[in-house]
């Protein structure tokens, strides 16, 4: 299990959606945590699935009674949503990639979400997590886990980070890693790539390929290989440019 960890505005969340489109959303399961903005301002979170459930995880305006700073906890809604998700991914043999954002102090309030990271850690799905930065009580002895591997953001691997850990979690998948390979190679030479605002021009190896970023921060391609996988080496290529 492949875990991230940063300095608040160091680039975690960011990570961890440029990860999701590497591997390509329809690759993964689990879900991932987003902020909640009104006004331009942050007033709340929601938890959000790869299977297209989402709920309210904290909100400024929550009364409950569970808090953090500001924001009132909304243990139930969480519970309801994560619990269920990871209970499937437990009970489901497949081989999508396993997302879990975020293991910190709003969630783990839950007892039964620590019980069930224990579980599915102890696994051999492939998992990417995210997790709390400072010191904190039961999360500590988790990163310390023997199949724990804690992978620190800071300024200097930013940006290098999201291509290390997919390399990292798809090594047994020789197809995939050629792709990576290829979305290396693409990017050394800058001339292939035309952008054009809300879409990219890559003059790939195989001719014109045409990547379009999506309203929900996502990229969709016109090759025949995003069409089955979901992803493909022009999109990693975009990403990591």
């Amino acid at each position: 299990m492949y875990v991230l960890t940063a300095p608040p505005k160091m680039g975690k969340s960011t990570a961890i959606k440029k990860i999701i489109n590497m591997l390509g959303a329809k690759n993964c399961c689990g879900f991932y945590t987003k902020e909640i903005i009104e006004d331009g301002k942050r007033v709340g979170f929601k938890i959000v699935t790869l299977s297209g459930k989402e709920g309210i995880l904290a909100d400024v305006s929550y009364d409950g009674e569970y808090r953090i700073g500001k924001y009132g906890v909304n243990l139930k809604e969480f519970e309801k949503i994560a619990l269920t998700e990871l209970e499937s991914i437990i009970n489901v043999d497949n081989n999508k990639y396993v997302i879990i954002d975020e293991i910190g102090p709003m969630q783990l309030f839950s007892d039964k979400y620590k019980e069930l990271l224990l579980k599915i850690a102890s696994t051999d799905r492939k998992i990417i997590g995210t997790a709390f930065y400072e010191s904190y009580d039961w999360l500590d002895d988790f990163k310390k886990l023997d199949n724990v591997e804690l992978i620190e953001i800071n300024e200097m691997n930013r940006n290098d980070i999201p291509m290390e850990v997919v390399e990292k979690i798809s090594k047994d998948d020789s197809l995939f890693q050629t792709k990576i390979k290829k979305a290396k190679k693409y990017v050394l030479d800058q001339n292939r790539f035309v952008d054009e605002g809300n879409k990219i021009i890559i003059n790939s190896d195989h001719g014109t390929r045409v990547v379009n970023k999506l309203k929900d921060g996502g990229y969709s391609c016109s090759c025949d290989y995003f069409k089955s996988k979901g992803t493909c080496s022009h999109i990693m290529a975009c990403i990591i440019r």
